[in-house]
């Protein structure tokens, strides 16, 4: 029997689908615009979305795919990644991919190497690991080891958390923290929030309603959201029943070692050697073996 997705108020927009519905249309393009404006503290002045599939150098390459993909004539171009499972190398995955549209730059003869800024966002449902588990918001760049004055302004990283995010909406300060705020808590919200009364989340709220996507985007929605939790239950699983085999085997050992020092002390004080087989439960062979 199918499984039934029981429908909440809003979607979830960590749900890669869900992601691209709220932040990847025309529509609601000056929510794209406004969350990388906030988040790279930069002014733009138009924005496009453009095709999120890029291609190596060679057909043999993997190609490199984001949830989005937006480009500013005046700035460069902006690849925001949704992460819903743990990337161990999530700093050097972004690095590799972001290196797609950097090469895409180079023109057909003279060049003098003069690039667009690349722009990364991943918003990731799960802790980068190595960073200081109260930060949120991860900012990276080029620089000079010394004087951390930056190498080249033509790539910068962002990470946003929102999986670990833990604040209370009272402690939200920041655009960034009101933002992972709404992206962690959003599908357990049963009617509009008192919290998110700024026009901005606002929006995102109107954007962001189930009943408001038409028939075929909510089937997709239910059954990619149904794909993520038989993924998570199945992984769950398999971590459980390994964390059981492993406590399992690990009691087994640990009993036969005590059997064994038990059985050296017995030999040691001259208990019989099929006393003591009888008394430990271990096999001859390995009795023997300890004289």
């Amino acid at each position: 029997m199918e499984q039934i997705i029981k429908p909440t108020k809003y979607i979830d927009p960590m749900v890669d689908v869900a992601f691209k519905l709220i932040f990847g249309t025309e529509k609601n393009k000056h929510l794209t615009k406004e969350l990388l404006e906030q988040v790279f503290k930069v002014n733009i002045t138009s924005l496009s979305f453009v095709n999120v599939e890029h291609h190596g150098m060679s057909m043999e390459d993997r190609n490199a795919v984001f949830d989005l993909q937006c480009e500013s004539e005046q700035l460069g171009q902006f690849l925001v990644e949704v992460q819903f499972k743990p990337q161990e190398n999530i700093r050097d995955r972004a690095l590799f991919y972001s290196s797609y549209p950097i090469l895409e730059q180079a023109p057909a003869g003279k060049w003098n190497y003069s690039l667009k800024p690349v722009f990364f966002l991943g918003i990731l449902n799960f802790k980068i690991p190595d960073t200081n588990p109260d930060t949120f918001v991860h900012r990276y760049s080029i620089l000079d080891e010394e004087t951390l004055v930056p190498m080249t302004k033509s790539v910068r990283y962002v990470f946003m958390e929102a999986g670990p995010f833990n604040k209370p909406y009272n402690e939200c300060k920041t655009f960034e923290d009101k933002f992972l705020f709404f992206l962690k808590n959003l599908p357990t919200f049963v009617s509009k929030p008192d919290t998110h009364s700024e026009p901005y989340f606002e929006d995102l709220l109107k954007a962001a309603e189930y009943l408001k996507m038409d028939k075929p985007m909510r089937t997709e929605y239910d059954e990619r959201l149904k794909i993520l939790r038989d993924n998570y239950s199945a992984e769950q699983y398999l971590i459980n029943h390994t964390l059981k085999e492993g406590m399992e085997k690990g009691m087994e050992k640990g009993m036969e070692k005590a059997k064994l020092e038990d059985a050296k002390g017995m030999l040691a004080k001259g208990y019989p050697v099929q006393d003591i087989v009888d008394i430990t439960g271990l096999p001859l062979e390995k009795i023997e073996a300890l004289k």
